[in-house]
């Protein structure tokens, strides 16, 4: 436990909430302004920083809106982070647009995925749940100080890192994101390489949020995805298809559908057989929405699938039922693209 959860875990609830409040709000700069706590108080908090990460590094996009951050722990260890911005003819300022940020939960990642720069950082911890939460507040400073404001108005977990295995972190920030910002349920996505203890838990632990859901998938023919997504479990696809039904029956709103992401790779994972079984275990899983994400440069020996054979699958996909999109990648330049986090500064 570190010092600023020592300190706020003696204080009462409404002492916590007047912290939590204030952390939130990107005006404030530092806990001696938090004018509605003692003194005693505040002086104890303003021993430990009042953002518990620090830029180390800020990269633009020359490509699109975009921007990732390097960003320093205090331990010396690093992580990144990336804010997106999108199209909105009716913002006439800058602090009017609306961004989504791609969050971190840990420090690598030992998922090793073949085709993620992340998996060759390796692992080093978990982050606590006031680091992940650090990430969203950066961004909200960030924009204010760069912007003049701008509202974060989309989470994706989707960053360094597997976020159920860093479950009560995870669940932790979530929750006190969705408890002091606008941002809504359905506007957060954890997304995860299939960690079974992790899916059953969520399902099971009425406290999880009802934040949506994205499988890391990549290929639907289960030694194929086996190579490249060595993490995955025996017989995942026949647990994954039981654990749906019991998601849509935990929460069966229109809204939570099960996402299945699908990176492609030339010649490996683009094949006729990987659309049929792609369309087999799709039929299979309720309400579904398919994402097709162009490979971004990374890790291994890979090579992108043309974009006229990703608009092929699309076609056939939603001709079989579903809703289908495709993913343009936004700062591939920078390497803040799926796939591509990795912490190459040395600083």
């Amino acid at each position: 436990m570190n010092s600023f959860e020592q300190i706020i875990s003696t204080e009462p609830k409404y002492r916590r909430d007047q912290i939590w409040r204030a952390l939130f709000d990107p005006k404030l700069n530092n806990f001696s302004e938090i004018t509605t706590l003692p003194k005693d108080l505040r002086a104890k908090l303003e021993k430990i920083p009042w953002l518990p990460v620090e830029p180390a590094l800020v990269q633009a996009s020359r490509l699109d809106d975009t921007q990732k951050a390097l960003l320093r722990l205090a331990d010396d260890e690093t992580i990144e982070t990336v804010l997106m911005g999108r199209a909105n003819k009716r913002a006439t300022r800058e602090s009017d647009k609306r961004y989504t940020i791609c969050v971190s939960s840990q420090v690598g990642c030992a998922m090793r995925c073949a085709f993620c720069a992340t998996g060759e950082f390796g692992f080093r911890r978990n982050l606590s749940a006031e680091e992940i939460i650090g990430q969203f507040r950066f961004w909200q400073k960030y924009l204010l100080e760069k912007n003049g404001g701008g509202e974060i108005e989309n989470i994706v977990l989707m960053g360094q890192g597997e976020p159920l295995v860093n479950y009560d972190a995870v669940k932790d920030a979530l929750n006190l994101i969705l408890k002091y910002t606008k941002v809504g349920e359905t506007k957060i996505t954890l997304s995860t390489a299939g960690v079974v203890a992790g899916m059953n838990k969520m399902i099971e632990d009425k406290d999880f949020p009802a934040v949506r859901f994205a499988l890391s998938l990549h290929s639907a023919i289960p030694e194929d995805r086996k190579k490249l997504m060595p993490s995955q479990p025996e017989k995942f696809f026949e647990f994954f298809i039981d654990w749906c039904e019991k998601y849509h029956e935990r929460w069966p709103s229109r809204t939570h559908f099960v996402g299945l992401e699908y990176v492609f790779i030339n010649g490996v994972n683009d094949t006729p057989a990987h659309l049929k079984a792609l369309i087999k275990l799709a039929s299979k899983i309720g309400r579904v929405r398919l994402n097709l994400i162009p490979f971004n440069a990374a890790a291994g020996k890979f090579s992108g699938t043309p974009m006229e054979k990703i608009k092929e699958w699309q076609t056939r996909l939603m001709d079989s039922g579903f809703t289908v999109t495709v993913r343009l990648s936004q700062g591939s330049d920078i390497a803040a693209a799926c796939g591509q986090l990795r912490n190459l500064q040395k600083l």
